[in-house]
């Protein structure tokens, strides 16, 4: 189950992760600049993330099942659509509704997860998901890099949509869902109370999502400015951090099952890899591009389990699809501003400024997490909002 869940998720990104290697393609084919082509980047991150809260939220009462259908239908709809626009206005349009789509894989499947495996078994399966997305995009990077050579940027919509398609029938076949249970009235009480309750892990994604969404954006123009390698070569950086985060994410794992410490291996990854940030700031030459492979080996091992393994934990019963969803939008949010926040930081500043900041927040979030580690081992159920109130 926890195989499929995570492939499944991995699989949304074919129609997501792909346009990001052809966006300057788009823009010499239909003469428009980068700036209004990464508007569809903005559009997209914005939708998905306020999204991510409305489908949390109804992922508590909706079937997951049904769900995670939809969204893979509507994207596979969308892209299919996409690669036969000519229109920027129409792109965006499009690239938004594809935003809403995709916020229909996480949430629900969280629900699954919290739903169908025992309390003591969700530690070992949470620090498995964040496989799916990393090894989705990596995936992804490479068959639309391999099929849209040239001018033919519209295969890397209409390839994707009909794999999507694939998709949802291994999806229906499979016929993955939450155990059916009476649903809960939504009550707007209980979202506020929620959010108090994991206000500290919506602090936490935010910092780290910062952080990650910046590393994504802007180390490729950092290595680029370093001059160590040619600017040919500087598009494999892409594919070569997918590598890196796959043995932070390795490295996660490994720590959680030895330990049983979810929290605990959070703040080790976190402080090392904003170690790693504050001591870049310092260095430069290869020496320095060593310091960032460890700093981001690190950040996303911490970066998977503050956006998976901790809020699952915190969940209680009814509401992990919802609690899921709030952290994956406080980090696609406060993510998303790390592009012109960076850029501008950069044109300022300088790198070390960025890298000094980055390791501050880093940090910080590893402070925060460090204060709540005694709650590992409470009971969710016991916090559960609608366990004082009425059914």
């Amino acid at each position: 189950m926890v195989g499929a869940l995570s492939t499944t998720y991995g699989l949304f990104y074919l129609g997501r992760a792909n346009i990001s290697v052809v966006l300057p393609i788009i823009a010499l084919d239909l003469n428009l600049s980068l700036a209004e082509v990464g508007a569809l980047g903005t559009v997209f991150f914005w939708v998905y993330g306020i999204f991510q809260f409305i489908s949390g939220e109804i992922g508590n009462h909706v079937s997951p099942f049904r769900i995670v259908s939809l969204g893979l239908l509507a994207t596979a709809i969308v892209n299919l659509a996409f690669s036969l626009q000519t229109s920027l206005i129409a792109m965006l349009i499009l690239w938004g509704m594809n935003g809403m789509a995709q916020s229909c894989g996480w949430s629900p499947m969280a629900r699954i997860l919290a739903e169908r495996l025992e309390p003591r078994r969700i530690k070992s399966a949470s620090t498995l998901m964040p496989f799916g997305y990393v090894i989705g995009t990596a995936v992804t990077w490479t068959l639309v890099g391999a099929v849209s050579a040239g001018e033919n940027w519209r295969v890397a919509f209409w390839l994707p949509g009909l794999l999507l398609l694939m998709v949802l029938a291994f999806w229906w076949k499979a016929g993955i869902d939450a155990p059916k249970t009476k649903s809960r009235r939504f009550r707007l009480s209980t979202i506020v109370i929620q959010a108090r309750s994991i206000a500290f892990v919506m602090v936490v994604a935010a910092l780290v999502g910062f952080v990650r969404n910046g590393s994504l954006i802007w180390l490729p123009t950092y290595i680029l400015d370093t001059e160590l390698i040619a600017g040919n070569l500087v598009g494999m950086v892409a594919a070569l951090t997918q590598v890196v985060a796959l043995l932070g994410l390795l490295l996660a794992r490994y720590r959680v099952e030895s330990s049983d410490q979810v929290f605990m291996t959070a703040v080790l990854m976190s402080c090392a890899a904003g170690l790693g940030f504050l001591l870049l700031s310092q260095m430069s030459g290869l020496v320095a591009i060593l310091v960032l492979a460890l700093a981001l080996m690190m950040l996303n091992g911490a970066y998977g389990l503050a956006i998976t393994s901790i809020p699952l934990m915190r969940s209680p019963r009814g509401r992990a699809s919802s609690i899921a969803g709030t952290v994956n939008m406080m980090a696609t949010l406060i993510g998303g501003t790390a592009g012109f926040v960076i850029g501008g930081l950069v044109e300022f500043s300088g790198w070390a400024a960025v890298f000094g900041l980055w390791g501050a927040l880093l940090l910080l979030a590893a402070l925060l997490i460090w204060r709540r580690r005694h709650e590992e081992d409470k009971t969710p159920e016991r916090e559960s909002p609608d366990s004082r109130q009425p059914a």
